[in-house]
């Protein structure tokens, strides 16, 4: 859309505009960090971001775009590197997979991929919350596999970051709730089965040390040969 020029008169207030969007983006990303929630809870900052540096490029004074006066003429090139460092910060977390890319431009729309995600997350967690500890792991398994198959079919192991972070950290966490709680049982069985075995193996050697040093030896048998057996 085109800028009104009652609203951004000089290069000053679109610089500060940028600015004040930067600032708000980095903020925002580190305090969702951890979880990570940086696509989502970032997204609508982060497309003020783009759009106040679009701005900058629109608005001219005296015939020149504001955008020359902070790249061109700036030998540190700090808004320059202030706004790469911002898109490479959403392009590496892939939180472009989660939202909607129109003809190069970053909407606020979540992706038909992320959609489908959080479907089954949420009816994943939903069983989890309204089922019993006792029989959650029966229970809410098959809500499970399909979950966890979709992501599968979704993320790219190959890749630092398989898909789209934040649907990533939401998978680790599940998978590390799902072994704690639902895969002890299959522990405790292959701990069993590991102390059993060796049990078997320690006796059956002890048995045989027992047979070699303890049995008693046997005197070998001397057969005496007769004179005329010796003359033969």
């Amino acid at each position: 859309s085109e800028i009104d020029s009652d609203v951004f008169e000089d290069c000053t207030t679109v610089k500060d505009n940028f600015a004040k969007t930067v600032s708000e983006f980095t903020k925002c990303s580190i305090n969702y960090s951890r979880p990570i929630t940086l696509c989502k809870s970032c997204i609508d900052v982060y497309v003020d971001l783009l759009e106040s540096y679009k701005n900058l490029s629109k608005v001219s004074v005296n015939g020149t775009e504001c955008l020359h006066y902070y790249i061109n003429l700036d030998r540190l090139q700090v808004l320059e590197t202030q706004y790469s460092n911002s898109i490479n910060l959403w392009n590496r977390a892939k939180c472009y997979e989660c939202y909607v890319v129109e003809n190069g431009t970053q909407t606020r729309t979540e992706s038909k991929m992320a959609k489908t995600f959080h479907n089954y997350y949420n009816s994943f967690s939903n069983c989890t919350v309204n089922t019993d500890a006792e029989a959650l792991c029966s229970h809410c398994m098959d809500d499970y596999i399909i979950l966890s198959n979709f992501y599968g079919s979704i993320s790219n192991a190959n890749e630092r970051i398989g898909v789209c972070i934040d649907l990533e950290d939401l998978m680790n966490g599940t998978w590390n709730s799902w072994s704690v709680n639902c895969c002890k049982f299959r522990r405790h069985n292959e701990y069993v089965f590991i102390v059993s075995t060796s049990s078997v193996l320690i006796i059956t050697v002890l048995l045989y040390i027992v047979v070699q040093f303890c049995g008693e030896k046997k005197a070998p048998i001397i057969i005496q040969q007769s004179r005329f057996a010796e003359s033969v």
